[in-house]
């Protein structure tokens, strides 16, 4: 790194504190730096900031699990909490200037993330980013905060081969499943949970009518169908299931709990760029993503189980919540063909 690093900074951390992103997915794929962390400094304590909502979830972490509500607190209160804890090292994933902000107020001494957002006087060291933004995966713009450790041992950090990961304790799914698929789910893996929403807009979101072509090729193939989402998708998922005798609209009834318990059983996903892709990928489950305004050099799951369609659009990738050319043909003529096709290559026989 181009950075000057403060030779105190790269001694062996007695405590650390991670800020998390707020976004599930980036959340999801935040946890490859995590388990990074938890391996690089085996046995230091590391709590990890998470945005209340995702206090729930299985995350890994050798210490605390410590929600933050934007909506009732703020970053410089959280960060005064934090004082007197303790902590050596404060790793800052977001890019935010509230994060950084976060950091700063905690007093922690060493507090690491990228320069940028007129926040780099409030970070020790700031770094300087390897790559360009959004020029390599997010999970490699997350690692490169360990750079300066990496370099100083040796390791090559472009060489590691990120990982997400959601390590389910024992007895976590069975009682997290939703009471519809528990006597299916324990037959194993015998549905395809298809999940159309996408929180960040509908640019990312493939046509309705896709996803219900889907799912009826699925059907005639004797594959249970799931839909799931949040109650402002359930429309979706009526006009998804529609017709289908077993197939299940869960659009609105599921917590983030269970639609883990949910994709953790699954013979294969079908989602947007998603917290649900990133979801399925942290648990390793056969998945198709389907890009349109977003990179997947930038955001594909980090899964070798994973099967991105994307039709790289001229206009592509925008990164809009909407259309800005109102045709939304990045997602619109990724036909559902090839995507019925692989998924019937991808489900047990």
């Amino acid at each position: 790194m181009a950075t000057t690093v403060p030779p105190d900074a790269l001694q062996a951390p007695t405590a650390i504190v991670i800020r998390a992103p707020n976004w599930l997915g980036d959340l999801l794929i935040g946890t490859a730096f995590i388990q990074a962390v938890l391996q690089r400094f085996p046995g230091v304590p590391v709590d990890v900031i998470v945005p209340r909502a995702f206090q729930v979830l299985p995350l890994p972490h050798r210490g605390r699990l410590l929600p933050f509500d934007r909506t009732t607190d703020s970053p410089g209160r959280m960060g005064r909490r934090l004082r007197g804890q303790g902590y050596s090292h404060f790793f800052v994933l977001p890019p935010s200037l509230s994060s950084a902000w976060m950091a700063f107020r905690s007093g922690v001494p060493h507090r690491i993330g990228y320069r940028g957002q007129l926040r780099g006087w409030l970070l020790r060291p700031a770094l300087a980013h390897r790559f360009p933004p959004r020029s390599v995966h997010l999970s490699r713009e997350y690692l490169g905060l360990l750079g300066p450790w990496m370099d100083l041992d040796g390791d090559d950090i472009d060489g590691a081969e990120p990982a997400a990961h959601l390590p389910l304790p024992p007895g976590w799914v069975e009682h997290h499943l939703p009471a519809a698929l528990a006597e299916i789910g324990a037959q194993g893996e015998s549905y395809v949970v298809l999940v159309p929403g996408a929180e960040y807009g509908p640019a990312r979101q493939w046509p309705v009518e896709h996803y219900r072509e889907t799912a009826a090729a699925l059907h005639r193939a004797g594959r249970r169908v799931v839909v799931d989402g949040l109650e402002k998708h359930r429309s979706m998922g009526d006009a998804i299931v529609a017709g289908l005798d077993g197939a299940l609209n869960l659009c609105g009834e599921t917590g983030v709990e269970a639609l883990v318990a949910l994709i953790s059983r699954a013979g294969l996903v079908i989602s947007n760029d998603s917290g649900a892709m990133h979801m399925a990928a942290a648990l390793q489950r056969p998945q198709i993503a389907l890009f349109g305004s977003t990179n997947p050099a930038w955001s594909a799951p980090l899964n070798s189980k994973a099967h991105v369609f994307t039709r790289n659009e001229h206009c592509s990738p925008c990164y809009a919540r909407s259309c800005p050319l109102g045709h939304h043909r990045c997602l619109r003529e990724l036909a559902p063909g090839p995507v019925i096709e692989k998924a019937l290559t991808l489900l047990p026989p």
